[in-house]
């Protein structure tokens, strides 16, 4: 039996409650003991996000309730915890479990910088514990599928691909948080990280970025980005100023040199060069449970996840803070293999 507690019950941690049940049928052995929130009405009060209000029941008279982390590790015998915490204390949580020989699954993104990232890992590797980053679309089967469309060459090589992430403004976090690009990292690394690690995922490490932010309503409440790559075109934007009538939405095209590939809310579309458009038959696949599910597998298994790395959440975050630098700079970034970031 591995036991188990969510740390951080706001949007993300009821998410993750909510699917404790389906993690358990197909992790078998699971059970969570707790659940921790600095903020006792968390526990009484549902809790919207650009996803949508959690609706699911709340009946936790069955879990310790806890509002302070240290408490909570200090008191319990847990195998692992999930977090869904603010980003700016995501490395301190971490820390604090892995260092009492605990596994770690943590929200994205991996931290607000590069140390703190690096500190993750290297604290992950000491203790020899499991550590994974909540970048959920390597789970969700569209982005997968996609991404084998892109590494097999299926359609030839890619000529051109774009990503976007559009959201209204991030209005529902404990005492608005999000909005502080000093705590949150702004659109760039909460909400946009998702397609760098996609980017990062299908292509590998960019040569350079150059990128543009937007300042209307916070700090890089937008960012719009190219990856330089050789013989491809790749951007990304990553969109938070939107207006709170505004439904959240997420898409990409990638254009191939035999078709060219939509990802929608409704699939994955082909449309081949010659011959009518056909959409992909996939298997539904909800990434939060996936996620957790390998990471679980991790544990029993003392492996490293082949689809998840840590390190390769900390190359995410490498490529996000380059892009912030670039908009702050309006200067190309170039991303170097020994890690040091030059403008160039």
């Amino acid at each position: 039996m591995l036991k188990f507690a969510i740390i951080g019950f706001g949007g993300l941690g009821k998410l993750h409650f909510g699917h404790v049940a389906e993690i358990k049928r197909k992790a078998g052995d699971v059970e969570l003991v707790a659940i921790c929130d600095v903020n006792e009405n968390a526990f009484r009060t549902q809790t919207s996000t650009n996803l949508g209000e959690n609706k699911q029941d709340l009946e936790l008279s069955k879990y310790h309730l806890y509002t302070d982390a240290a408490e909570l590790l200090e008191k319990e015998e847990l195998d692992f915890v999930v977090t869904a915490l603010p980003t700016y204390i995501h490395e301190k949580i971490a820390v604090m479990a892995m260092e009492r020989g605990i596994h770690v699954f943590s929200e994205k993104p991996m931290a607000l910088n590069l140390a703190q990232a690096e500190h993750m890992l290297e604290t992950a590797r000491e203790y020899k514990v499991k550590l994974m980053i909540g970048q959920c679309l390597r789970y969700f089967h569209d982005y997968a599928a996609l991404k084998e469309i892109i590494t097999s060459q299926r359609y030839g090589g890619v000529v051109r691909a774009d990503f976007h992430r559009l959201s209204p403004l991030p209005v529902w976090s404990w005492q608005n948080w999000m909005l502080d690009e000093e705590k949150s990292g702004g659109a760039a690394l909460d909400l946009h990280v998702h397609d760098v690690d996609f980017i990062y995922w299908a292509f590998g490490m960019p040569k350079a970025v150059t990128s543009y932010a937007t300042n209307g309503k916070m700090k890089h409440d937008s960012i719009g980005t190219v990856y330089h790559y050789d013989g491809m075109q790749v951007t990304a934007i990553g969109e938070w100023g939107l207006p709170g009538s505004f439904t959240f939405t997420v898409g990409a095209l990638v254009r191939f040199e035999k078709a060219t590939v939509k990802l929608a809310a409704d699939g994955l579309t082909v449309y081949p060069e010659e011959g009518e458009a056909r959409k992909l038959e996939l298997t539904p696949a909800n990434g939060y449970v996936e996620e957790i599910v390998d990471f679980i597998a991790c544990i029993r298994e003392d492996k490293e996840s082949a689809v998840n790395p840590p390190e390769s959440s900390v190359k995410a975050i490498r490529i996000a803070r380059a892009e912030k630098l670039s908009a702050d700079t309006g200067k190309t970034i170039a991303l170097e293999l020994c890690g040091a970031q030059s403008a160039v």
